[in-house]
Formats: C-alpha cells, sequence, structure tokens
C-alpha cells in the first residue's frame, strides 16, 4: 500500500509565501530592533551634508562614548535644537569641552561648537537605503501595513497546515475504504459452514475503524480559530488601507478638480505666474485664504484659515471629512500673513501630497532648482523666497507666534538659518522687515518630528494674479 503524506501544491505554494512574507517582516524589524536592544541607537539619515561617505537614506549606527575618547575625523551624532544631527569631527577642544564639526558635503564648518552635553554618540555603522524603511515605525500607515504583512504570512502558514490535515484525513479514509472492500470481497469468497451465514461479522467490519487514530479535533478547532481571527486582523487592516487609499484618491481628485476650476496658468514677469479666481472660491468656503503654488512640484493648494486648527486637520477644503486634511493657516496668526511670521501647515502623505515633498528641499540640488515659491491671496501676491530649511520638534520654540519685527524674531530667523539642510542663493538673504511664512510637515527620523522651511514675502505687481490695478 502506498504512503501517503498529504502535500500538495496548495499548501507548498502557501507556506512558501507564507514564510517569504514573515522573513520580509523580521529582516526590517532586526537590523533595527536588535542594535537598540543591545545599546545602539538607530537614525534615519534626511539630508545630503554628509555625503558621499553617509548618502540620504541610510541608517545611522550610533554606540554612546565619553566625549574625551571621540578623536579627530570620527563621525559623532548630537542635539542641535531639537533635531539630531551627524558630521565629522575636525578637533576635539577637551580643554573647552566641546567639538568642532562640519558635513563632509558643507563648504564651510558648523556656525556653532558642539558641547559636550549634547553629544549622543559615535557612528560606528551605516547602511545605505535601510533608513528609508524606517518610517514603518512612526507611520501610522506603516505600521499597518507591517502588521498586516505578518499576519498575511501567518495565516498562510496556518493555512497551508490546515489544507495538510485535511489531504491526509481524506488519504486515510480513502485508504481504510479500500482496505474493507478488499476485506469484505476476501470474506465472500470462503467456503462457509453449512447454515452458516455467509458475509463479515459486524466486529470484524468495524475494527479495522475503530483502530484507526481519531482525527486531532481538539487541535483543528483551535487552528481554526486562530485562522479565523488571524482572517478578521488581515481583512480589517487591508479595509484601513483600502479606505486610506481611497481617501488619498479621492482627495487627490479633489484638489487637482479645484486647480483646474479655480485657478489658470500665465506668463509671469512682475506677476504671479497663475491667476486664481478667489471670488468663486471663497463663494465655496469663506475660509479661504490664499493659494500656496510652486513651479515643477505637486505643492499647488488652496490655504485655509479655521476656528482651530483641527478644523482643517482632516477636512478639505469645501468641509469634507478626508485623512489628507488641507493646507492650513495657524489658528493663532493674524488674518492676511501681516504677522512677522505665518504658520502654514500641510500633511506628509505617503503618495506625496500636501506637503510631503518639503523634506527634498533638504537637497541642495532640488532647492537650486526650486528656490521660490508662490503666495497668492486675494489682497497681494508674493514670492516666497526660501531661505532655509530644517528638521525640528514639534515642540520647539519654531512654533511661537512672532508678531512683531524685533529681536526675538531676529533671533528665530537666525537659528533657522544656522540649522538649514541647504545653502541659500544670494537673493535669499534675510531681511528683518520683511514678513515670512513657515510651512511645515510631518518628518519621521524621530518622534515628533517636524520639517521646516521658512520663506521671505516679497510682494508683486499682482493680487490673485491680476494686475494689482485690475484686481482693485
Amino acid at each position: 500500500m502506498r504512503s501517503r503524506t498529504g502535500d500538495g501544491l496548495a499548501p507548498s505554494l502557501c507556506n512558501i509565501f507564507g514564510t517569504l512574507l514573515i522573513v520580509a517582516v523580521f529582516a526590517l524589524i532586526l537590523p533595527l530592533a536588535v542594535p537598540q536592544l543591545l545599546g545602539y541607537q538607530v537614525f534615519d539619515v534626511v539630508s545630503g551634508s554628509m555625503e558621499p561617505a553617509i548618502p540620504t537614506g541610510s541608517a545611522i549606527y550610533v554606540r554612546a562614548v565619553e566625549p574625551q575618547d571621540v578623536q579627530e575625523d570620527e563621525i559623532i551624532a548630537f542635539h542641535e535644537d531639537d533635531a539630531v544631527v551627524a558630521h565629522r569631527v575636525l578637533a576635539n577642544r577637551t580643554s573647552l569641552g566641546e567639538f568642532v564639526t562640519k558635513g563632509d558635503a558643507n563648504n564651510v564648518e558648523d556656525l556653532a561648537p558642539i558641547p559636550y552635553d549634547a553629544l549622543i554618540g559615535k557612528v560606528v555603522m551605516t547602511i545605505p537605503a535601510l533608513g528609508m524603511f524606517m518610517a514603518l515605525y512612526t507611520s501610522t500607515v506603516g505600521k499597518v501595513y507591517l502588521f498586516l504583512t505578518l499576519a498575511c504570512g501567518v495565516m498562510l502558514n496556518m493555512l497551508a497546515d490546515r489544507m495538510r490535515t485535511a489531504n491526509l484525513m481524506r488519504e486515510r479514509n480513502l485508504g481504510q475504504r479500500l482496505e474493507n472492500d478488499e476485506s469484505i470481497a476476501n470474506t465472500s469468497d470462503k467456503v462457509m459452514v453449512e447454515d452458516e451465514p455467509v458475509g463479515t461479522p459486524s466486529d470484524e467490519l468495524s475494527s479495522p475503524a475503530t483502530a484507526e487514530p481519531s482525527s486531532p479535533r481538539s487541535r483543528g478547532w483551535l487552528r481554526t480559530v486562530l485562522i479565523g481571527v488571524l482572517a478578521l486582523v488581515f481583512f480589517g487592516s487591508l479595509g484601513v488601507v483600502l479606505f486610506v487609499k481611497h481617501q488619498y484618491h479621492v482627495s487627490d481628485e479633489t484638489y487637482e478638480a479645484a486647480a483646474q476650476s479655480y485657478t489658470t496658468v500665465q506668463a509671469g514677469g512682475t506677476m504671479a505666474p497663475i491667476v486664481v479666481d478667489f471670488d468663486s472660491l471663497r463663494a465655496a468656503n469663506e475660509d479661504v485664504v490664499g493659494w500656496i503654488y510652486c513651479p515643477d512640484s505637486r505643492i499647488n493648494y488652496p490655504v485655509l484659515q479655521g476656528e482651530t486648527n483641527d478644523t482643517y486637520l482632516r477636512h478639505d477644503y469645501l468641509g469634507d471629512y478626508n485623512i489628507n486634511g488641507s493646507v492650513f493657516v495657524d489658528c493663532d496668526n493674524a488674518p492676511g500673513f501681516t504677522d512677522a511670521n505665518t504658520i502654514i501647515y500641510g500633511h506628509h502623505m505617503n503618495e506625496g501630497a500636501m506637503f510631503a515633498t518639503l523634506d527634498q528641499w533638504a537637497n541642495q540640488e532640488f532647492y537650486e532648482s526650486h528656490p521660490v515659491m508662490w503666495l497668492l491671496t486675494p489682497e497681494q501676491d508674493y514670492q516666497v523666497v526660501l531661505v532655509s530649511g530644517h528638521h525640528t520638534s514639534a515642540s520647539s520654540n519654531m512654533y511661537d507666534i512672532y508678531r512683531e519685527h524685533d529681536e526675538r524674531f531676529a533671533r528665530f530667523l537666525q537659528e533657522a538659518a544656522s540649522l538649514s539642510d541647504f545653502k541659500p542663493l544670494e537673493q535669499a538673504t534675510l531681511n528683518l522687515d520683511r514678513n515670512y511664512i513657515m510651512l511645515t510637515t510631518c518628518a519621521y527620523i524621530f518622534d515628533n518630528a517636524r520639517y521646516v522651511l521658512h520663506g521671505k514675502l516679497v510682494p508683486v505687481d499682482s493680487a490673485g494674479g491680476k494686475p494689482k490695478a485690475a484686481s482693485k
């Protein structure tokens, strides 16, 4: 009689794909989680100040060391305000308790020495590209994807085991029936004693069945429950992902339609490069206060200001719920961009929408090809001359409201300039008499990280894209 194992193509494929998914999740987690358990800190590199030694998108592993033990030419990670920076040591001034540092890609050394108490540790290893995946640990959608992948892998392996068990039971039952049929056939051929009924005694027929082990129902129901729970988790997570994807799609369509309905492109000259129909736009929503636009980018959105900062956090410019929300001005800023600095928020969406591209300005080449944005309002249009961009914390003083052009505001601009990832062009000189805007979005290099882009408002001869005289 042939031996059967219950294996088949379907269970094997489920095992292979399930195992690959589980391995993929752990291959992503282990290089980040295990070093942290061993006392290392892991950071994602989001700027090119240390290229080519440390490419953008790398993960760096930092080990705590005594400041006095740091040698020249070693790379250290340190706190600078609310950001984490990794630069090379030019000098270790032990008598002063400070480091002189410089980014390999920067032309000059860092503006201020780094005090010993800002030191996190020494960079001991770099893994290119790994840092790009670290968003999975801080992004809600990324965590859903990660958990979804793991649940799918476990479920496929359990399903494969279930299929093998079912196949094995079917094969055993088939073999049992064949043996019983053979036994009946052999018994019917025997010569029986006269008057003895011909046939197989019931005890003999039933004995093979009773001798066969019963199916492992106690394990089977538990496996079924686990598969059911994992299936619910899988499809629930999948539902969340599909809902978010749908929201992205709806938002993209909504804002593309808004750009087509309310804006037209024109030759700029001394005016803005687009015209905005603010009369129709404000008829749709009176909270619209402007339009932010950057040529050759996805930044092309109406700007709103609500009663609170939650008003347009998860609502589009028409007031409908959407996870992408809107681009909006801080509710504490004065109307009309009249404060010394006005804060404009936008989500960092995975599809690149809203302000997801702000951190691209950390790249000097990208900045030089996009040094100016445009802010249009019904009363006055502005060139937004970008002067600095950097990472910061959501709780930093960058989010203070600066209304006056005073010394406090001057220190704010100087601090932002000292942290900048890019070297500004000549036209981007700081002018304390100008008003500024700060564009801000989420970042994922540390908890509550943000990327901010500072721009100087330079008035032009248009309002809403129309000549000032014609706009009155």
